[in-house]
């Protein structure tokens, strides 16, 4: 509405927007990030019953990949001898790199040596009519939405929840927002914050820890 009355503004049909920011502005409220728990996590892993459905959920468990990244990683773009990932854009060019944990590079290499013929996509569509395209980002999404119920879930978690696990995990084994914002391929730290929650036992810990040093700066003594 604001872009049309600006318009209506320029071309000469009203003197002024009747759209007065900050004062008409809308709040929208912020939805809090759906991270699995850990108990959900090792669940959804034990019901996984292929190697390339495993590899799939990993990446994004570890590398922290949206389900669209997953579907287009090309074997060009890992590097396992350095252990890394080269995460593109949409246009082709380098987003991030990012890190291949022991257990998503493990993953890789059996998943490779399975593959019969040499393949450009890591996860190839196996319809005959999309030859040469890579797995869909809706396939992956059905996959998961499969194994959630083998798990005993009942919320209806979509692939994006395995990236806020990434983030969560990070952030509560003590990594730094800003390595986080980095390895998620945030622009700012409020997108990383939003993708993010402490777990109740880390809030405690640092808490504990910030006011034993703050008790002993004071040294306040009961009398």
């Amino acid at each position: 509405m604001q872009g049309f009355f600006v318009f209506l503004c320029d071309q000469g049909v009203l003197a002024q927007s009747p759209i007065q920011l900050p004062r008409h502005q809308i709040l929208v409220p912020t939805r809090l990030p759906r991270p699995m728990a850990e108990t959900e996590v090792v669940a959804f892993f034990r019901g996984i019953d292929t190697l390339e459905d495993r590899t799939i959920f990993l990446l994004m468990l570890r590398c922290g990949l949206r389900v669209s990244a997953v579907s287009h990683v090309r074997w060009a773009a890992i590097d396992m001898a350095q252990g890394t990932l080269r995460v593109n854009t949409r246009k082709g060019q380098v987003d991030r790199v990012v890190s291949l944990s022991p257990d998503v590079a493990t993953a890789l290499r059996q998943w490779h040596g399975l593959q019969r013929t040499a393949a450009d996509y890591v996860f190839p569509s196996r319809m005959r009519r999309k030859g040469g395209l890579p797995l869909g980002a809706r396939q992956i999404r059905n996959r998961m939405l499969r194994y959630l119920p083998l798990a005993g879930s009942t919320k209806r978690y979509g692939p994006h929840a395995l990236r806020h696990t990434f983030a969560t995990q990070l952030l509560n084994a003590g990594a730094s927002l800003e390595v986080v914002k980095e390895l998620m391929g945030h622009r700012s730290f409020q997108m990383t914050l939003r993708s993010t929650q402490l777990y109740d036992r880390t809030k405690r810990a640092q808490y504990d820890h910030a006011m034993a040093q703050v008790e002993q700066q004071q040294g306040l003594q009961r009398r």
